[in-house]
């Protein structure tokens, strides 16, 4: 069982509320839109029509703010986290728990469940005569990592690390044996290692965005992707940077190919680093997940 995120002060509120208020997205994508919810500790799991605004909202970030306001404005709740566009609630792990939060007359395959866990709590409340206020972060706030740290995780880690560490050392190893006299040795080098880092990060973030959207359509697991799967990198963010770092890893090639040697370093720089296989994983993996995918 996961550990509670949120006090049961706030679960009890929303267990009584009804519909919240969401906002998620960003520029003319951002939307706002009010939908029931099924409260857990850890976590708690929006049930967002199909056909809702919120929808290209998550899939372009995964940023959301959740907000619950009593009618006779005793209190007033405010959460800000993090969401993933999820799967019907026909098909989630824990459909069962969630069914009965469903609103009247809903059919569960026409409701997506999208985790929403609370990185930030503001709660006033006002009984007439002393007004309170909690804020602060929840403890998944506080373990929440940084910008730079998630993009190196969704990009280079797991399986990764590896391509990436052999490229850098293959490519310092090779330079090292051309010597010191090889002309613009360190800008060579340079253009190598940018050329690694941007064709590994670029593959993976490519594929971690298309198996997302295939598990969306009923199709294989994250497991892979975790990144994805724990709201740290939206889909729409992951497929544009992986665009980015795969376009700059092709102009680092390029440039590179110009050296002396330049055609040896490339196969120095694809064989190290796997690019050429890494991509053909990411292509077979989609492929039977979408052929061998449980549909949801």
């Amino acid at each position: 069982m996961a550990p509670a995120n949120l006090p049961d002060r706030i679960i009890r509120l929303l267990s009584f509320h009804g519909p919240v208020e969401v906002w998620t997205g960003r520029g003319d994508k951002a939307r706002t839109a009010k939908v029931h919810l099924a409260p857990f500790d850890d976590e708690l799991v929006l049930l967002v029509p199909m056909s809702s605004p919120l929808v290209p909202g998550l899939l372009q970030t995964c940023r959301a703010v959740v907000t619950a306001r009593a009618e006779d404005q005793h209190y007033t709740l405010r959460l800000e986290g993090r969401a993933v566009a999820g799967r019907p609630v026909s098909v989630h792990p824990n459909r069962n728990a969630i069914s009965p939060w469903l609103p009247e007359g809903e059919r569960p395959h026409r409701l997506l469940a999208v985790p929403f866990v609370a990185e930030t709590v503001e709660l006033v409340e006002d009984d007439g005569q002393v007004r309170n206020r909690f804020a602060g972060p929840t403890p998944a706030g506080k373990a929440v990592p940084g910008p730079l740290r998630r993009w190196l995780s969704a990009a280079l880690g797991g399986g990764g690390r590896l391509p990436a560490v052999a490229g850098l050392v293959g490519t310092f190893l090779w330079f090292g044996y051309l010597g010191s006299d090889y002309p613009w040795r360190p800008v060579a080098l340079l253009l190598a290692w940018t050329a690694t880092l941007g064709l590994v990060g670029g593959i993976r973030l490519l594929g971690q965005a298309v198996a997302f959207g295939h598990w969306r359509e009923g199709h294989g697991e994250l497991d892979r992707i975790p990144s994805l799967r724990d709201g740290e990198v939206a889909p729409d963010e992951a497929r544009l940077a992986g665009f980015v770092a795969l376009g700059l890893g092709m102009l680092a090639l390029g440039c590179v190919a110009a050296f002396p040697r330049g055609m040896a370093t490339l196969g120095v720089i694809l064989g190290c680093s796997g690019a050429p296989l890494l991509a053909v994983v990411w292509l077979l993996h989609s492929a039977l997940a979408t052929r061998g995918g449980e549909k949801g």
